[in-house]
C-alpha cells in the first residue's frame, strides 16, 4: 500500500505538474503536509517546482516531476518496452503503422479541446491540451517560427533506443495543428529540452513563456 509521499509522488508524475491545493484537494490533507511531503521529495531530486505567469493575477507555482521519478515510476515495463520498440525498429512498416495509430488515438482524445482557427490561438490550446499528455509544456515566437517545448522527457530510457515515441509526440502535434511539425531538439540527444517548430515566414506577434 502507498504511503502519503509515495502518492502525491504518483500523482505528479501521472499529471505531469500538479498544484499544491490539487494535491491537497485529492488525497483529502491538508496543503501544508503536501508541502512537506513535496520539499521532501525536491531535496531528494524527484520534483522541481515551476513559477507559472499568468495574464491576470498573480503567477502560481507548479511541481513537476524530474526524470529521476519518471524512470522510478516506469522501471516496472520500461526494459519490456525497450525489447517491444527495439523489435519494432526492425520492422519499419511495423514501426510507422503504431506510431500513426498512436499519434491518432492521442490526436483524437484532444480535437474537442481545440477549435481556434487564429495559428497562435491554435497553439496556445493545442499546448495547454498536450501538457496533460506529458507532451509539451510551453511554446513561444521566434524568427524562424513557433517553438513547441517539452522541458521534460518522459520517455528517456525508451527514447535512447527507439525513436518511435518521439515521431508519435510529433505526429500527434501535427494532427491537432493542421500543419507540418519538425523536431529539432531531443534530450535524449543532448538537448536541453525536446523542442518541435512550425516554420512560418514571419513571427508571429505573440509569445508565452513558462518558467
Amino acid at each position: 500500500m502507498e504511503n502519503t509521499r509515495e502518492r502525491i509522488l504518483r500523482l505528479v508524475v501521472e499529471r505531469r505538474e500538479a498544484r499544491v491545493e490539487e494535491l491537497a484537494d485529492e488525497l483529502g490533507i491538508s496543503a501544508a503536509a503536501v508541502r512537506r511531503h513535496l520539499d521532501n521529495l525536491r531535496a531528494d531530486g524527484l520534483v522541481t517546482v515551476r513559477t507559472v505567469k499568468q495574464a491576470t493575477g498573480r503567477p502560481y507555482y507548479c511541481f513537476v516531476p524530474t526524470d529521476a521519478a519518471i524512470e522510478a515510476m516506469q522501471h516496472t515495463y520500461v526494459d519490456l518496452l525497450q525489447r517491444l520498440l527495439q523489435c519494432l525498429g526492425e520492422r519499419e512498416e511495423v514501426a510507422t503503422a503504431v506510431a500513426a495509430a498512436v499519434a491518432e488515438a492521442v490526436a483524437a482524445r484532444h480535437r474537442g479541446e481545440v477549435a481556434a482557427a487564429d495559428p497562435i490561438a491554435r497553439v496556445a490550446e493545442v499546448t495547454e491540451s498536450l501538457r496533460r499528455e506529458g507532451i509539451l509544456d510551453s511554446w513561444r515566437a521566434e524568427a524562424d517560427g513557433i517553438h513547441l517545448v517539452n522541458a521534460v522527457c518522459p520517455y528517456r530510457q525508451v527514447a535512447e533506443h527507439s525513436r518511435l515515441p518521439c515521431e508519435s509526440d510529433r505526429r500527434a502535434i501535427e494532427l491537432l495543428l493542421g500543419t507540418t511539425v519538425e523536431q529539432i531538439h531531443r534530450i535524449v540527444d543532448g538537448g536541453q529540452v525536446c523542442e518541435y517548430v512550425v516554420r512560418t515566414e514571419a513571427p508571429p506577434p505573440l509569445t508565452e513563456t513558462r518558467v
